[in-house]
């Protein structure tokens, strides 16, 4: 124990210590040592002196400024290309092998050059044909821009200030046929749908509030499962069914749902007709047509649009169920099936495949709700003008349009088609197959077709 404490003593006498402290002066000087030998930069511990610059005239400095400026510009594509020549697929084909492989032979070498420059010269006619197409695709888009002007023009200078006298002039059945334009469009389907119930806007906001005060009347009795086999002014109850059907149409815009910008006012027009014909109320596939001709004029027009074509002889026969008068509208139609697409119709007989089981919705909405919306305007357009026989010959083109399909498939993959369209349609393509289809046979239109068929039903009927 006295030898521990001994040597525990003299280790004092001889050593200051592992952690003794150094003076303060030589301290500082062996910081300001290490901070001139060190590069200028970040210090763990203690403060970087400032550098000493020499003063700089503010010209000099914005030069410089420029000068860094335009390096920086310069770099990020110098180092764009480099990243793309070391990335390309390409360009690896003509690099060396690592060292530990074998080299290429002068015949691989050459092999893999011509294939680099074969794969650069593919590239090199892609991106031509594709700045082609562009071009062709911005030619096209231009030539239909400048074939819309000229045709709002002479709609709203020519045809529209006189449309009793050239309405069924060669003129404005060409630029019918062409697709009208959208700004023109509710002006013409207006004139062209007429007003032969002599509605006025008074009627509709009364009808609006009828159909409000009924609303309100369900609510607070509960009452909304009236039937409709009571007397016929109780149909105006099909008010509560529109909500349902208004947040269906057209789900895609989001504009006729609730909150959206068209929903109060589809549903008041719906409302308003559902009060204004108690007979018929609200059917549901009504919501569609009145959504379109909102999208094309203002409520108060859509609405007596709208009651006009509801009272067309076809749309009456199909909103009221007359299943007299509809099957001989199916059977008329059929008579040009079997004429315009023989084929197609044998293989729809023998699959016994009805017209009823996938004509029915394309009527009732008038093809907004099977078509793409941009499709079954220019329809409505034509319709407008050729009245309830094109609604027939658009059917059977959107048959010859896919004709092909139809033809492989069995009956229910056919339905399962037939009602739910493709969403790609093109209006060019399905115009020009309707463009094709003939609505004469043995000399008769469609029209006198149809009433043979409902002559028959007539004599038929007791």
């Amino acid at each position: 124990m006295l030898g521990l404490v001994a040597l525990h003593v003299d280790f004092k006498k001889n050593d200051k210590g592992i952690f003794s402290r150094k003076p303060k002066q030589q301290s500082e000087r062996s910081e300001e040592t290490v901070v001139q030998e060190s590069a200028p930069g970040w210090k763990l511990f203690g403060k970087v002196p400032p550098k000493e610059t020499s003063p700089k005239n503010p010209q000099q400095i914005s030069s410089e400024y420029q000068a860094r400026q335009r390096l920086l510009h310069n770099k990020p594509a110098e180092r764009l290309r480099k990243d793309i020549e070391v990335a390309s697929t390409t360009a690896l084909i003509l690099e060396n092998r690592p060292i530990h492989l074998p080299a290429k032979s002068p015949e691989e070498e050459q092999k893999h050059r011509l294939e680099y420059e074969a794969m650069v010269e593919a590239a090199r006619k892609k991106e031509l044909k594709e700045a082609k197409q562009r071009k062709k695709q911005l030619q096209q888009q231009l030539k239909l821009e400048e074939q819309l002007t000229a045709a709002v023009h002479v709609w709203n200078t020519e045809i529209l200030p006189h449309w009793d006298n050239l309405k069924n002039s060669k003129k404005a059945r060409d630029l019918w046929w062409q697709g009208v334009p959208p700004c023109v469009r509710g002006k013409l389907w207006k004139l062209a749908i007429g007003n032969d119930l002599n509605l006025t806007q008074e009627l509709y906001e009364i009808c609006v509030s009828r159909a409000k005060d009924r609303i309100r009347l369900m609510a607070e009795t509960g009452d909304d499962n009236e039937s409709t086999t009571e007397p016929a002014s109780c149909k105006e109850a099909s008010v509560e069914l529109i909500k349902l059907d208004v947040s269906r149409t057209f789900p895609q815009l989001c504009i006729f749902q609730k909150g959206g910008p068209y929903h109060d006012l589809l549903h008041s027009l719906l409302g308003a007709y559902a009060c204004y014909r108690p007979d018929v109320g609200y059917v549901q596939g009504m919501s569609f047509l009145a959504a379109v001709l909102i999208l094309n004029m203002d409520v108060a027009d859509a609405f007596i649009c709208f009651a006009n074509l509801l009272n067309k002889p076809c749309q009456v026969a199909f909103f009221r169920v007359d299943e007299n008068v509809m099957k001989a509208y199916f059977s008329a139609y059929e008579v040009f099936f079997q004429e315009n697409l023989p084929t197609l119709y044998s293989h729809f007989d023998n699959q016994n495949l009805t017209p009823d089981l996938y004509i029915i919705d394309w009527i009732f909405t008038l093809y907004s709700k099977s078509l793409p919306l941009d499709v079954a305007s220019r329809v409505w357009d034509v319709f407008c003008r050729d009245g309830e026989e094109f609604l027939f010959r658009t059917a059977l083109g959107i048959l010859k349009l896919y004709e092909d399909i139809l033809l492989n498939m069995d009956f229910i993959h056919l339905a399962q088609f037939l009602t739910k369209l493709p969403e790609n349609i093109a209006a060019s393509k399905l115009f020009r197959c309707i463009e094709t289809i003939c609505m004469s046979t043995d000399k008769r239109k469609f029209s006198q077709v149809l009433t043979s068929f409902k002559d028959n039903r007539d004599k038929e009927s007791p």
